[in-house]
C-alpha cells in the first residue's frame, strides 16, 4: 500500500525541485485527481517564478501584492518590455514557495515565516513518504558502495 502523502508539502517540493518527483517515476502518486491538481498549480507557480526571474528574458517585476480576507495573496506583476501585466490568486503556502524560491535565487527577500511555511511543508512530505529526516547541515549521507 502507497502512503498518503501531504498535498501541501507536495506542492511546495514541485515548486522548488520539481524534478525530485517526476510523474513517471513516481506515477502512483500522481493517480488521485488532487494530486494532478497539485501538479498543476506548482506548474502554474513555476511559471511566474521564470517570468520574475527572467529567465528566459524579459524580466517581470512584482507591482503589487496583498493577502486578501481569506488568506489568498493576490500578486499582480508587469514585463515592461512586452506592455503585459498578469495577477494570480495564490494560497499562502504557494506565496511563500515561490518568495522562497526568489529569495534563493538572490531577486527577493524572504520572511521568516514563509521560510518556515515552506521548510515545515518540505518537513511533512518526508514524514508522508517515510524519508528519515537529513543530517544537520541538509546534506545526504554518503552511500556506502
Amino acid at each position: 500500500m502507497r502512503p498518503e502523502v501531504d498535498l501541501d508539502a507536495l506542492l511546495a517540493a514541485l515548486i522548488l525541485a520539481p524534478g525530485t518527483f517526476a510523474r513517471n517515476r513516481f506515477f502512483w502518486l500522481f493517480e488521485r485527481p488532487e494530486a494532478a491538481k497539485i501538479r498543476r498549480r506548482a506548474a502554474r507557480i513555476r511559471s511566474i517564478l521564470r517570468q520574475l526571474s527572467g529567465t528566459p528574458k524579459p524580466v517581470a517585476e512584482i507591482v503589487g501584492e496583498r493577502v486578501l480576507s481569506d488568506g489568498q495573496v493576490h500578486l499582480r506583476y508587469r514585463v515592461d518590455e512586452l506592455n503585459y501585466t498578469r495577477t494570480a490568486a495564490l494560497s499562502s503556502l504557494e506565496a511563500a514557495a515561490l518568495h522562497y524560491a526568489l529569495h534563493r535565487s538572490g531577486k527577493a527577500p524572504l520572511t521568516s515565516d514563509e521560510r518556515t511555511a515552506v521548510e515545515e511543508a518540505l518537513s511533512r512530505l518526508n514524514r508522508s513518504l517515510g524519508v528519515d529526516e537529513l543530517p544537520a547541515g541538509g546534506a545526504a549521507p554518503a552511500s556506502s558502495k
